[in-house]
């Protein structure tokens, strides 16, 4: 594959002229990027929606899904075939909801993807390394820490690893940056990391192309799409649908009476109705003023929130390719009242005999709903792909999923299991499990203090 790239690159400056009057083309690149986004044109990852787009302009959402799209094609010598199913109430672009069921993207939640916001440097290296990923690219040593950046602070925890992991293979870099506010040294520049600016639609595709290069997965054969893939895409023989609904998740199933006879073995019937509900320790009315004090209640604005917050390290398990699991940690942000009760949950699920794996995890976010305890730091969500948010009927039968893709516990390793480690462990130290605490809802990723 490389001496394929290299000759990309020895054609570029051929290309140049035509490149700059074909229509196909995006408008305005600048002269030092010319070379680099023939090579990424010519390479095949150039979108087609770029045409005539300003190159210069912030890279959208969606746009990008499109080109992590063609960066995997790319890289895996292969053609995904795009999904006709909607996940996302804002967004039916086929890129987008293709990019999601193969796990190169996700949400913001409750259905919404806000396809025509900028995409975060941050973010951008968050699904550059989803791709590395599902292109089963070993991940390179950390030579670069987003600690060295003045502004490395900034970077949310869940981009870390993902940042560091492209600072170091050199496929994003630096920003040089004027200093303004210090006096002394007015006019000097610093090498800042912006993890929450923007990137261009040029910059996109130069990270793209760089991508390539650094990394070289082997090509994909039919046989491993099938395996690896074609199980996220959407079977050509089920009807097409705009959302996913009972009929879709329950897999043509029989009667009710079935259903109920293979509840306890069969995970893709997805009736939810839950028994044997695990205990959660303590009363909400303790919890409440054991984070906020005596006549305290929910923060109503970020800066607040976020005086409470503090970083906590814990224990996981990973799971490898192999199947193999081996020990790392996470670093979550929470409120600072329960900080030892979220340490002591993960030791304990860590400790546990099941080993659960544990890939991502999250924790305070400061979120538009007033009601969610994200922004409060006392909620966390733990594989939240794998571990659905849905809403189900009287019955328990899933009506609509609005986060995730599925929650199937016995033959997915992420899939919290109802009554398992992770379950009780959270339960022991107050925490409820969305995937039991609702009667129309289910959030299996979700452990809230309050319950809510």
């Amino acid at each position: 594959m490389k001496h394929i790239r290299a000759l990309c690159a020895l054609l570029s400056a051929t290309l140049l002229g035509a490149f700059a009057s074909s229509a196909d083309a995006l408008t305005g690149v600048s002269p030092w990027a010319q070379a680099d986004v023939v090579a990424a044109s010519s390479a095949g990852l150039m979108p087609d929606t770029f045409a005539a787009l300003e190159a210069k302009s912030s890279v959208s959402r969606a746009e990008f899904c499109a080109v992590a799209l063609n960066l995997y094609e790319a890289e895996r010598e292969t053609t995904i075939k795009r999904t006709s199913k909607v996940y996302f109430d804002d967004c039916d672009d086929p890129d987008v909801n293709t990019a999601y069921e193969m796990k190169l993207i996700s949400g913001r939640g409750n259905g919404v993807f806000a396809p025509d916001e900028s995409v975060s440097r941050q973010d951008l290296c968050v699904i550059l390394d989803s791709v590395r990923t599902s292109c089963e690219v070993d991940k390179p040593e950390t030579s670069v820490s987003a600690s060295s950046f003045p502004d490395g602070d900034d970077l949310r925890d869940y981009a870390v690893s993902a940042t560091e992991t492209m600072l170091s293979a050199g496929i994003i870099k630096g920003v040089e940056a004027t200093t303004s506010n210090d006096p002394e040294h007015a006019g000097e520049t610093v090498t800042l990391l912006q993890p929450q600016g923007t990137a261009t639609r040029e910059q996109a595709l130069i990270m793209a192309s760089r991508f390539l290069d650094a990394f070289d997965a082997e090509p994909l054969k039919p046989s491993d799409l099938m395996d690896s893939v074609a199980a996220d895409v959407e079977d050509e023989e089920e009807p097409e649908a705009e959302q996913f609904d009972t009929e879709e998740i329950e897999d043509e199933q029989e009667p009710d009476e079935t259903v109920e006879e293979d509840d306890e073995t069969d995970d893709t019937t997805q009736n939810l109705t839950m028994d044997d509900l695990v205990p959660v320790a303590g009363s909400v009315e303790e919890r409440l003023v054991e984070v906020f004090g005596e006549g305290g209640g929910y923060y109503t604005d970020a800066a607040t929130a976020q005086s409470h917050m503090v970083k906590v390290t814990v224990p996981v398990w990973k799971l490898l390719s192999s199947g193999q699991k081996i020990q790392s940690t996470q670093t979550i942000e929470v409120n600072e009242a329960i900080a030892d009760k979220v340490q002591a949950v993960f030791e304990q699920i860590f400790e546990g005999d099941e080993q659960f794996p544990i890939k991502d995890v999250g924790g305070y976010s400061w979120r538009n709903s007033e009601k969610s305890e994200h922004r409060q730091g006392t909620a966390i969500d733990i594989n939240y792909m794998e571990n659905m948010e849905c809403t189900i009927d009287s019955d328990g039968n899933v009506v609509k999923i609005t986060t995730g893709t599925h929650w199937t516990p016995l033959t997915d390793p992420y899939s919290i299991p109802a009554g398992g480690d992770v379950v009780r462990a959270f339960a022991e130290h107050g925490f409820a499990w969305g995937g039991d605490a609702w009667t129309s809802k289910r959030d299996f990723m979700h452990f809230s203090y309050f319950g809510t």
